[in-house]
């Protein structure tokens, strides 16, 4: 039974490893390149706009397994860079890029930790406990919560195999207000004294409270 044991280990082990150097190799790019430089890198492409976009989608996805690289930045840089609407959309259609890897990795992987981290987290407790449960109420939340890592969540909602579309929707829209938000933020950065930059930042500050608030209320239920 030992030798069973440790062998089950070594397979999830081997299984976990291509997985565990990308996600590392990506993050101490993102750690040691810092924010600005990936910001610079984009502004670098501002010239030809299609370029840009394939540049955005390319970060959306590279973040999707990395950790470092937060929302806030591309959403800022995108913001800057094209007209508000354009801006909009293609921070929704990067908010969708990032979603898929992590969940679809989580819901084919049958990794022994990942299933082991879906058991102690806590928000997947309240799901999996609650009656008449709604799963795009759920990825709302989770989302729009967002006290774990995006990276993390994605991975948990795919083990929990929360439907595709649904997941989808409902990360999105947790997401939304966010990154609604500072895209503004972003359109108006050069004016910083400008009531939409000024309204913006309220909003993005309000809603971290909000977040908070929401996620302490869950904790003591």
């Amino acid at each position: 039974m030992q030798e069973d044991s440790k062998k089950s280990l070594k397979i999830q082990v081997l299984r976990l490893a291509p997985l565990l150097i990308v996600v590392g190799g990506a993050t101490i790019i993102v750690v040691r390149s810092g924010p600005a430089a990936i910001t610079a890198y984009i502004e670098s492409y501002r010239e030809n706009p299609l370029v840009t976009a394939a540049v955005i989608m390319a970060l959306f996805l590279f973040k999707s397994v990395s950790f470092g690289l937060p929302y806030t930045v591309l959403y800022l840089a995108v913001g800057h860079i094209y007209p508000l609407p354009v801006a909009l959309v293609l921070n929704v259609i990067g908010i969708a890029v990032n979603m898929q890897i992590p969940y679809f990795v989580g819901r084919y992987g049958n990794f022994a930790s990942v299933e082991r981290l879906l058991h102690r987290a806590q928000f997947v407790q309240d799901y999996t406990q609650r009656e008449g449960k709604s799963p795009l109420i759920f990825s709302f939340l989770v989302k729009f919560i967002g006290v774990v890592p995006h990276e993390i969540t994605n991975l948990l909602l795919g083990s929990l195999h929360i439907p595709y579309i649904k997941y989808l929707l409902g990360g999105i829209l947790g997401l939304l207000p966010g990154m609604v938000a500072t895209t503004v933020a972003g359109a108006h950065i050069t004016n910083r004294r400008s009531l939409s930059f000024i309204l913006a930042v309220v909003v993005m500050l309000f809603l971290m409270i909000l977040s908070y608030y929401l996620s302490r209320r869950k904790k003591r239920k």
